[in-house]
């Protein structure tokens, strides 16, 4: 489809194949491809989220080569980063969120719409009994995505109680979204009726931001929001995530 409307070529390479086969120009870093003489414009990463994805060191040589290279990456490492549990919950923190604030206005505004995220590992005994008072109401997060990863009632808590402090660092704690009353809809998987009952949706905004690195100062060459998503699933599964099978594409009715 890119080659027939837009011209475009897609070359699908593993990490791996990126590693071993591809080169880059030492004048201008151009990433270059196993022959040599086609550079990969932009880096589109269909893998590369999973601990999985990096088997030997052989992939993250792939993926620091990417990283270190001229092309256009989708995500780069600090975005991928950015999408981690973890440095969420630090952004979420009142004293690192107004560092990126033009006003206090702007920072409560954001504070407004957070749940709360609490840093797990180290002096985290409240935090942590906090939950086990509480299980239903905080979700335990991997710096994971897609869905099918979390833990929930009394997984959290059996997590929460066998786990060293350690271990317990490699999760973040999030107070647990609560939606407003549900509405009935029909979910459907392949033409046919998969569940028909209640259900709540999650709306996510599409944003696209291209941008040097070459100083901190350097405005970014687009940033602009193209679009969203709304997804459905039953109020009684926990989990989200189309690809993991928990929720379905909706659409939104505007009135």
């Amino acid at each position: 489809l890119l080659q027939q409307q837009y011209g475009v070529r897609m070359v699908r390479q593993t990490l791996q194949e990126l590693a071993t086969t591809a080169t880059t120009t030492p004048d201008d870093s151009s990433l270059l491809l196993a022959s040599g003489k086609e550079e990969a414009a932009v880096v589109y990463y269909r893998a590369g989220y999973t601990p999985t994805d990096y088997p030997t060191t052989v992939e993250w040589e792939g993926r620091s080569k990417v990283e270190h290279s001229a092309a256009i990456k989708c995500p780069d490492v600090f975005y991928h980063l950015f999408g981690t549990k973890k440095v969420q919950q630090v952004l979420a923190n009142p004293t690192t969120l107004r560092k990126f604030c033009s006003s206090e206005e702007m920072a409560t505004l954001l504070e407004s719409t957070f749940a709360g995220l609490y840093s797990l590992g180290g002096d985290d005994d409240e935090v942590v009994n906090m939950a086990l008072n509480d299980p239903e109401g905080f979700v335990l997060k991997p710096q994971r995505e897609g869905g099918g990863n979390n833990l929930y009632h009394q997984e959290l808590v059996d997590a929460l109680k066998s786990m060293s402090k350690e271990e317990r660092g490699a999760f973040i704690l999030m107070q647990k979204i609560l939606p407003p009353a549900s509405t009935a809809g029909a979910l459907v998987r392949r033409g046919k009726v998969a569940y028909d009952g209640d259900v709540v949706c999650e709306l996510g905004v599409f944003g696209i931001s291209l941008r040097s690195y070459d100083g901190a100062t350097t405005p970014p060459l687009m940033d602009e929001v193209v679009g969203h998503i709304l997804r459905a699933k039953s109020t009684k599964t926990d989990e989200g995530g189309v690809a993991a099978g928990y929720a379905f594409l909706s659409s939104p009715k505007l009135e």
